[in-house]
């Protein structure tokens, strides 16, 4: 006898994958908490997690939406301004440096510092860039909206019952007066790039962990019952300001992040890690559920995500009222319609390469 005899199935790679279809594959054999319609859950991270926000209904959970759009605007409105896109009007957050922020403006730990460009069409928030791409019509406007947006961020977290944050970079640019890092670059999306202000920034594994641990243990002595799911973004880095190939760049920054993800759900007994990354991008895929700029998921491996989540995490008794998840996967489009489908996944980093963006 020893150690490696007689362990399930799903801890052998020939009976847990080599000899298994992929959909048959056990991707999270222990969960630590299941959900159920009756939690209040919560989303954020970088633009995959949008993914995981609009699908989280038809597994029969509840989404909350605490930062909702005036009842005078349209549906289709509501969505160019990025209302219910994710639980808070918040945009993409991809970094843990950038989530800690929100937290301490939203409890009042940072002075409101009011990062504000005026543009030809309005003023615009650096801090938020995609939630009006237009601008607001007036800095007055912009500062009365972020007061606004951290109350509902605040009420966020006094009252869900689950918090599931993607991580989506290492990589980020900072403001060198203030130290507050911005989700995208200024100057790629909106503003002007001035390298006296505007500083670039790798956050390393020990970085990442430590801000993810202030941000679970503040949240732990406001809302005790608040459970937390971790996952790492499948998607690959649209561009990088390291000196790597950016494909390398991307498996160091998915890697660092899957390692503060670990220690947290190690450390944490109401932490818990989704493998979103894993199912994704294991070469054993062969690349199956990636669109066809090898860079962006397809529909199909949203679905596929999806199903994996709903086993993992949702209650047996759970039923959907809605359609199952994201529709079935369409036939093979070309590469422009594919990007323009993932274009309802709004993504600050792909204004990271002027390439692929218009300007």
């Amino acid at each position: 006898m020893h150690p490696y005899k007689n362990l399930p199935e799903h801890n052998y790679w020939k009976s847990g994958i080599g000899e298994k279809f992929w959909a048959d594959v056990n991707f999270k054999p222990n969960v630590k908490f299941k959900l159920s319609p009756r939690d209040k859950i919560a989303t954020a991270g970088s633009c995959f997690a949008q993914h995981l926000a609009r699908n989280l209904p038809a597994l029969g959970l509840n989404h909350c939406v605490y930062e909702v759009a005036p009842t005078i605007l349209t549906s289709a409105r509501a969505g160019e301004l990025q209302y219910g896109q994710f639980s808070a009007r918040y945009g993409n957050i991809y970094t843990a440096r950038q989530l800690r922020q929100v937290i301490e403006f939203a409890f009042h730990l940072r002075p409101l510092t009011h990062m504000s460009v005026e543009t030809p069409t309005g003023w615009a928030d650096l801090l938020r860039p995609g939630i009006q791409t237009e601008g607001f019509d007036s800095e007055h406007d912009l500062i009365c909206d972020r007061v606004y947006h951290y109350e509902c961020v605040k009420q966020l977290f006094l009252s869900s019952d689950c918090f599931i944050f993607t991580l989506g970079l290492t990589e980020a640019w900072y403001d060198n007066a203030s130290g507050l890092v911005f989700p995208a670059c200024p100057g790629t999306r909106i503003g002007t790039f001035d390298p006296e202000l505007y500083k670039f920034v790798n956050f390393d594994a020990f970085e990442i962990i430590e801000d993810l641990t202030w941000c679970v243990n503040f949240i732990k002595d406001i809302n005790p019952e608040l459970k937390w799911i971790f996952t790492v973004s499948p998607v690959a880095l649209a561009a990088t300001a390291t000196d790597n190939n950016v494909q390398v760049a991307t498996m160091s920054s998915k890697s660092t992040l899957r390692v503060a993800a670990d220690y947290l759900c190690k450390k944490f007994v109401h932490c818990d890690y989704f493998p979103s990354f894993e199912i994704v991008s294991s070469t054993a895929t062969f690349g199956q559920f990636l669109d066809g700029d090898l860079r962006n998921i397809s529909s199909r491996g949203v679905n596929f995500v999806m199903q994996n989540f709903k086993k993992s995490f949702v209650e047996s008794e759970t039923h959907s009222t809605q359609p199952d998840v994201v529709a079935d996967a369409a036939p093979v489009r070309s590469l422009g319609d594919q990007l323009k489908s993932f274009a309802n996944a709004e993504c600050d980093e792909m204004f990271n390469d002027p390439n692929s963006t218009p300007h």
